[in-house]
């Protein structure tokens, strides 16, 4: 009887281990951050956005453990969410509190798309032709990611991926618009080196299909151009 026993124990124990070393291999993923996260697309409906094709990627793998959008919001700032991880804000969200420092460590991955909705803010109301003048908010967008991206690979140790600009205008192409984001771009990728994550760079991806943005009073992208980020971060990540 105690010879059965020890073996039900013994099987119990195995298939317990069994079970936990795939949970572990699983993904939590967490997106934070702008519009770019909701899926709206250039009408202003929500559609699919890059974070819903790749959380739809890593289920349909048999990779996705957990999925968290909570801390997504439109018009989210850079430097609002630099002091929310600060003071460790809270979401309620269908009556269970999430805590963003606890999603961000148990996260295995992290998305991190924000500043479009203030870039677009920013080339709306500045001369883009005179770069020195819009520098001064571009160094401020800048200095706030840096402390964004140090805030969350201090609690996160796993993937953190940083997701770059594309040009807002399909009608503006210009050597103007192309210096601005390419400075964005080059501060960007150095400060993903200097913390040891990945950066998107999704300029040169949106602009090669004018169709990713029809409509000329709105910036968002279709589903075809969100999915085309979320291929990107699917390849560079080897997911």
């Amino acid at each position: 009887m105690k010879k059965i026993i020890g073996i039900s124990i013994l099987i119990f124990l195995l298939v317990f281990i069994i079970y936990k070393s795939n949970d572990y291999n699983l993904i939590d993923y967490m997106v934070v951050g702008d519009s770019m996260n909701l899926g709206i697309n250039s009408y202003g409906n929500i559609t699919y956005g890059y974070n819903d094709y790749l959380k739809d990627y890593l289920e349909n793998s048999n990779l996705l453990h957990k999925y968290n959008n909570y801390f997504v919001k439109n018009e989210y700032k850079i430097r609002d969410l630099v002091e929310d991880i600060k003071n460790n804000k809270n979401i309620l969200y269908n009556d269970k509190t999430y805590n963003i420092k606890k999603e961000l460590r148990e996260a295995d991955l992290v998305t991190v798309a924000i500043g479009m909705d203030e870039l677009v803010k920013i080339l709306n109301n500045k001369d883009i032709k005179d770069f020195a003048k819009i520098q001064k908010d571009l160094d401020v967008m800048v200095n706030n990611m840096e402390e964004l991206i140090k805030s969350i690979t201090a609690l996160s140790k796993k993937k953190i991926v940083l997701i770059g600009y594309y040009n807002p205008y399909t009608n503006n192409i210009t050597k103007d618009v192309d210096q601005i984001l390419a400075y964005i771009s080059d501060k960007y990728k150095n400060i993903a080196s200097k913390y040891s994550i990945t950066y998107i760079d999704i300029y040169n991806l949106i602009k090669k299909d004018v169709n990713y943005l029809p409509n000329k009073l709105d910036y968002h992208l279709t589903s075809k151009g969100y999915l085309q980020i979320a291929k990107e971060i699917i390849t560079k990540n080897n997911l």
